[in-house]
């Protein structure tokens, strides 16, 4: 069930009434309210398809079983196995094994809940529930069920043990949020991937040009997809009373790879940090250690997000940057580089590696590059181009801007003039939230700005279906 859909709307309107309800009566209303909103994630879940739901149940009922046996460190190994066992299977088995089965939904997030928790048990940082509703709502919750933001049993489970009751301030804030993350999806990330999709589906024919500004859009694409997401589902539990954290914190605007992997999908990079790169001694240990700790954390990033040679290279490249940017660290404070120089190099750095995670194959991967790499060519052509077409002509050609990969030049102006009015409300909201700069704007204000926002929603909108968010792939 998308939250882009009607179905899902007549939904969550039926469920949130019911909930809110449930809060109001004298008695057992705290269990009324976990099981509706346990039923509710079941039901959300089996929408998706029905034969996914086995999956939840299964991961489910081992979370319960392994949080209270997981003290014992082979009991621990046990489950661990078997908590990753359905999400390797599907990943990395050979296709003709499970050809007529789709990968179950979300599988990948709420295997990693379900690990933290067993984890966590183990280690003694929380204590196993004894009642296996809150272990069944931590991970099936449904808001977040989908592809993240990837919860924390020490913030949810707490919260799941809450009576939840109307509050103003969370619904109007969930819907903006929710609202934020829809217009980034359908608006920008949408209108984007028409291009994106047209290009690189074309690498073998089309300019170096035209690849080079696919590749820098396909950045602000996965960017506005998956944070989108982000905030849709956040705003869904904030709506419902609860705090599911922050998954993006204006990654574009990092001066590093460190700082961009602290502000990019918050929620996966501290999961790996805890759980993969400090088991394996993090930065406790001799340096050339600390080099191996990080490709390794990189690379379960990389094989997390798929199976193909594509994605080891895109986690290795991100290894790479990490390393070398400590290796340089005292270089780095000697040049005093401006903050712009360092945000553009590493925004120039990241939507390299985003190649390899866009591309279909190594073969298009290593074709997008080398075509990337004939720009200078491609530019040096321009003017003798020019002077056989035209200025519009030459420009059409060298960037694709077609009806089909964008509608036109009109199509390419408009997608641009939206990216970078997001672009400035990044920057904006860099050192406080949206939602905190427009509380304090007076009544009036605010009403223009949601009329603003929604003109520039309505103007700016994709017509036709919308895709699948990127991240349900993963």
């Amino acid at each position: 069930m998308s939250f882009i859909s009607l179905i899902f709307a007549v939904f969550f309107i039926a469920f949130i009434f019911l909930y809110y309800l449930a809060a109001n009566l004298k008695n057992n209303a705290l269990t009324l309210q976990q099981i509706l909103l346990l039923l509710a994630s079941l039901v959300f879940y089996s929408f998706s398809d029905f034969r996914f739901l086995p999956f939840l149940i299964y991961i489910i009922i081992l979370s319960y079983i392994g949080g209270l046996f997981s003290k014992n460190r082979g009991f621990f190994i046990i489950f661990l196995i078997a908590d990753l066992a359905p999400l390797v299977f599907f990943k990395y088995s050979p296709r003709d094994w499970h050809s007529h089965i789709v990968f179950p939904l979300g599988l990948s997030f709420f295997t990693f809940q379900s690990i933290s928790y067993i984890a966590d048990c183990y280690t003694k940082k929380i204590d196993a529930e004894r009642n296996p509703f809150y272990v069944a709502q931590f991970i099936s919750f449904f808001p977040v069920i989908s592809s993240g933001p990837i919860q924390r049993p020490e913030n949810l489970i707490p919260q799941l043990k809450e009576l939840h009751h109307f509050d103003y301030d969370d619904a109007t804030n969930g819907m903006k949020l929710f609202a934020w993350g829809l217009f980034k999806k359908l608006c920008i990330a949408d209108r984007i991937a028409l291009y994106v999709n047209y290009v690189y589906s074309n690498a073998n024919s089309l300019y170096g040009t035209a690849l080079l500004f696919a590749t820098i859009l396909y950045a602000f694409q996965i960017y506005c997809d998956f944070s989108g997401y982000s905030d849709m589902a956040i705003g869904l539990a904030r709506y419902m009373g609860f705090d599911t954290g922050k998954n993006f914190d204006h990654p574009y605007l990092s001066k590093s790879i460190g700082e961009f992997w602290r502000r990019w999908h918050i929620s996966l990079s501290s999961w790996l940090r805890d759980y993969v790169y400090i088991p394996l001694g993090g930065s406790r240990v001799v340096l050339p250690r600390i080099y191996l700790n990080l490709f390794i954390t990189f690379l379960v990033s990389g094989i997390w997000h798929g199976s193909t040679l594509n994605f080891v290279i895109w986690g290795l490249l991100h290894g790479f940057y990490q390393c070398a940017g400590r290796m340089t660290k005292g270089l780095q404070e000697k040049l005093k580089l401006p903050s712009l120089i360092k945000i553009v190099f590493t925004f120039l750095f990241v939507s390299f590696a985003w190649i390899f995670f866009r591309a279909d194959n190594l073969h298009q991967a290593g074709i997008i590059i080398k075509k990337i790499a004939q720009v200078p060519q491609n530019l040096s052509g321009f003017f003798g181009m020019k002077s056989q077409l035209g200025l519009v002509d030459t420009i059409r050609n060298l960037f694709s801007f077609t009806d089909e990969a964008c509608t036109g030049f009109r199509g390419m102006f408009a997608m641009l003039l939206v990216i970078f009015a997001f672009i400035c409300c990044e920057m904006l909201t860099y050192n406080r939230s949206g939602l905190e700069i427009i509380s304090k704007k007076p009544l009036f204000i605010r009403w223009i700005l949601y009329l603003l926002f929604f003109v520039v929603a309505f103007l700016s909108f994709t017509t036709g279906t919308s895709s699948n968010f990127i991240y349900n792939n993963f």
